[in-house]
């Protein structure tokens, strides 16, 4: 596997429209990829007031259309590309790491179904208390632990755009968590990094990525 960062110019018209309809990042990460379209995971970052895309793919990407799109043309450094099977391989039981996430948390209610699927409805968490025990409460079945006041919610924002010839309005409410987790089941925990947590993962939710404590994350 491997984990990609692409610098994104967001000085350009077209960076600032895809940030905001978010399903045109998505197409553009699929065309980077020879072959039968897989579902990759990806974030959008923020560090040092720079804006970046990560990439998690089972393939190594050719990520020109996206940095012709949406970044940086005349620039040395487009973007990286690092091997994640040895990170993985680095993971062991009762490891504290420091961690990033961007997810979708939502709850279910069977009590007001959905009348075309009749399923139960689903509702975002909108407060970050909400959100810390949304993940809280994921994390067990993830492979980890958190500590109530070892992680927060560092943004959290509604995401709303229109998709497909009907345009349908997408609404997501995403909520980027920050801080130190412990892993409790390695096998999860791998699941995890590589499949993501939660919904949206089309629309840049879900791609957990860790560093060492005191270092940085790709």
């Amino acid at each position: 596997m491997y984990l990609s960062r692409i610098a994104l110019n967001t000085k350009r018209r077209e960076t600032l429209h895809a940030l905001t309809s978010l399903q045109f990042i998505h197409s553009a990460i699929e065309n980077s990829f020879d072959g039968e379209r897989k579902r990759n995971l990806w974030r959008i970052d923020w560090y040092k007031n720079k804006c970046y895309l990560l990439v998690l793919s089972v393939e190594k990407g050719d990520f020109s259309n996206i940095v012709n799109q949406f970044g940086y043309t005349d620039s040395e450094w487009q973007w990286e590309t690092k091997k994640y099977d040895p990170l993985l391989s680095q993971l062991e039981k009762d490891q504290i790491w420091k961690f990033r996430l961007c997810a979708n948390p939502v709850r279910s209610s069977f009590k007001e179904r959905n009348k075309r699927t009749d399923r139960g409805r689903i509702f975002a968490h909108v407060t970050p208390e909400q959100q810390k025990q949304w993940l809280i409460g994921k994390s067990e079945s993830c492979g980890f632990k958190l500590e109530e006041d070892g992680f927060d919610v560092i943004n959290t924002r509604w995401i709303k755009f229109y998709k497909g010839k009907y345009n349908h309005q997408v609404i997501l409410r995403a909520a980027t968590f920050e801080g130190l987790l412990t892993i409790t089941d390695v096998e999860r925990f791998k699941q995890s990094l590589i499949s993501g947590i939660g919904r949206a993962k089309a629309y840049g939710c879900g791609l957990l990525t860790i560093a060492r404590p005191r270092g940085e994350s790709l």
